[in-house]
C-alpha cells in the first residue's frame, strides 16, 4: 500500500467509514507532514485514509503537496486520472562533429535527456529553467 506525506495543512471532509459518504461535520485540519494512505484520485476530489479515518479534499487543494514515501518526488494529485499522458521530447540544437541528435522532456524535478542512440540521463532542474543550451558557446 502506497503512503504519501502531505506537504501542507489542508481542510478535509471526514467520510463515513462504511459508505464513503461525507459526514455533516465541520472540515478537519489534516496537518503538514501527515502520512496519507489509500489515495483515490478523481477529476475533482482526492480521497484518502489518515489515522484510521477516511477523508476527502478538493484535488486542487493538495496539488503539489503530496510526496510518495520511499520514492522519487511525485505528485499523484497533479496527474490526470486517465492514462492518456504522453512523454513529449523536444529536439535540442546541437553543434558537434558528426551526426548527433539530442532530445529532452520535462519530468518532475528536471529533464529526461536522450540521444538518438538510446542513451538516457536525468538532469536535475526543479524549476525547468534550463533553456537547452550548454554553458559554453
Amino acid at each position: 500500500m502506497s503512503k504519501y506525506e502531505l506537504g501542507k495543512s489542508v481542510e478535509a471532509q471526514k467520510l463515513n467509514k462504511r459508505t464513503g459518504a461525507p459526514l455533516g461535520e465541520h472540515p478537519v485540519t489534516v496537518p503538514y507532514g501527515a502520512i496519507l494512505e489509500s489515495i483515490q484520485i478523481s477529476e475533482e476530489l482526492v480521497r484518502f485514509a489518515y489515522m484510521g479515518d477516511r477523508y476527502q479534499v478538493a484535488r486542487e487543494a493538495v496539488a503539489g503537496a503530496l510526496q510518495a514515501l520511499g520514492a522519487p518526488p511525485s505528485n499523484p494529485a497533479a496527474a490526470k486520472p486517465d492514462a492518456s499522458d504522453k512523454l513529449v521530447f523536444e529536439t535540442l540544437d546541437v553543434r558537434a562533429q558528426g551526426q548527433i541528435s539530442i532530445y529532452r522532456a520535462p519530468i518532475p524535478g528536471g529533464w529526461l535527456v536522450a540521444s538518438h542512440s538510446g542513451a538516457l540521463t536525468f538532469v536535475p532542474d526543479a524549476g525547468h529553467e534550463w533553456d537547452g543550451s550548454s554553458l559554453k558557446d
